[in-house]
């Protein structure tokens, strides 16, 4: 009895921590990690350059109440370099083809932070009908640079490049940065349904609320929640992401 407990017990832990491995798409390697109960499945999408580990233990934590899937975007992390332009569409349909892949099926929770808010935002208007909630992180907010006066974006444009090419002497990185502006054009009137449940969070330190906010105008079940602190509100804010994630999926219906 005592033998079966401790394997019961094991099975269980193993199941919420989750174990990475490798996805084969075309050729091209992608480090997954996919755990967690239920048949409701909360998708982490990161920021600009940054692996999976960049969530710390909001998976491990959100896999207790959901199935939760993150990974590596080609370029970042394990995974392999990209063979594709870093366009918002071509890294949406990697996502969607890894999820086919490994039969990950909707309903999906899309969490995304940063640029990853683009990601998550774009699949939504592509798949409609697998996305039932978003919770956005501080995301880039496209009328910020539509704002900017000619001179400014320029200005811009190169304080980026500078700064990623600073941060990281790999090439590999370079090519999601450079794409950045080419990859407004994809945020112009998508296909999100109106009563899309969404929750915006905004970090105080980076000041982009009025222009994030224009992501949710319209949205009859969005709300925007301001965090104190920097741009990683998930790493200042752990159990608020969570208490969030749990919101969203809540509201779904079995």
């Amino acid at each position: 009895m005592k033998n079966i407990l401790t394997f019961i017990l094991f099975s269980y832990c193993l199941t919420l921590s989750g174990q990475e491995r490798y996805v084969n798409i075309d050729g091209q390697k992608f480090r997954i990690k996919e755990y967690g109960v239920g048949d409701k499945t909360v998708i982490f999408e990161s920021g600009m350059c940054d692996s999976l580990e960049a969530w710390g233990s909001i998976p491990d934590t959100v896999a207790s109440f959901a199935h939760v899937f993150l990974y590596d975007r080609a370029d970042f992390g394990k995974s392999d370099t990209s063979r594709q332009k870093r366009t918002i569409p071509n890294i949406v349909f990697e996502l969607k083809s890894i999820l086919n892949h490994e039969n990950i099926c909707p309903p999906y929770i899309l969490v995304g932070h940063s640029v990853g808010g683009f990601i998550t935002r774009y699949f939504a208007s592509q798949f409609p009908d697998d996305v039932r909630g978003l919770l956005l992180l501080d995301p880039s907010p496209e009328a910020y640079v539509e704002s900017m006066s000619k001179r400014d974006l320029e200005k811009f444009i190169k304080l980026c490049a500078d700064t990623i090419r600073t941060t990281y002497q790999n090439p590999k990185y370079w090519k999601e940065s450079d794409e950045f502006i080419p990859n407004l054009v994809y945020m112009k009137n998508l296909n999100i349904s109106k009563d899309l449940p969404i929750i915006l969070v905004n970090a105080t330190e980076t000041n982009l609320y009025k222009y994030q906010k224009e992501q949710i105008i319209g949205f009859k079940n969005a709300k925007q929640i301001e965090l104190i602190g920097g741009h990683y509100v998930h790493r200042n804010h752990p159990e608020l992401i969570i208490r969030y994630i749990k919101e969203l999926t809540s509201l779904i219906k079995d």
